[in-house]
């Protein structure tokens, strides 16, 4: 079981990434249509699935960096908005490109809903993988199982 859950998480993160690739790189000038949703929305679903079966005790080692990543790319959108001028800072910006791509490209068909910036959808972003990390620790402390009732 172990294995197909994994399999579908990993294929579900391949169509997201490659879906939402280009509409992610070039927002606002390109567009995001339904597919790009449905992509994203699989994705989450493997994700929540993940979780759900806590099969992966791994799976905080890929939420805290995309919690991580969201907060980092909004707070460098900020300081690239308000300070243009400097240097260093563009150096420090171009850090967060592979983040981006990493952790909030699968999920970008999501601002079809939305419509907004890709600082702004980052730190939604963050929000969502805090909030399934969060999920994660508490059925870990409380020691909920999945349970099948037979």
């Amino acid at each position: 079981m172990k294995f197909k859950l994994g399999i579908f998480l990993a294929v579900s993160y391949f169509i997201a990434f490659s879906l939402n690739l280009v509409p992610s790189i070039k927002h606002p000038d390109s567009t995001i249509n339904i597919l790009n949703l449905l992509a994203a929305a699989l994705f989450l679903v493997a994700l929540l699935t993940a979780v759900k079966k806590g099969t992966f005790k791994g799976i905080k080692l890929f939420l805290i960096p995309g919690f991580v990543s969201g907060l980092a790319v909004y707070v460098f959108k900020l300081m690239g908005d308000t300070l243009m001028s400097h240097a260093v800072l563009d150096v420090i910006t171009s850090i967060q490109y592979p983040v981006y791509l990493l952790f909030i490209t699968p999920l970008f068909g999501m601002n079809y809903l939305f419509d907004i910036s890709y600082g702004v959808f980052s730190l939604l972003m963050a929000g969502v993988y805090g909030l399934i990390f969060v999920s994660v620790t508490s059925r870990e402390k409380l020691g909920i199982q999945n349970v099948r009732l037979h």
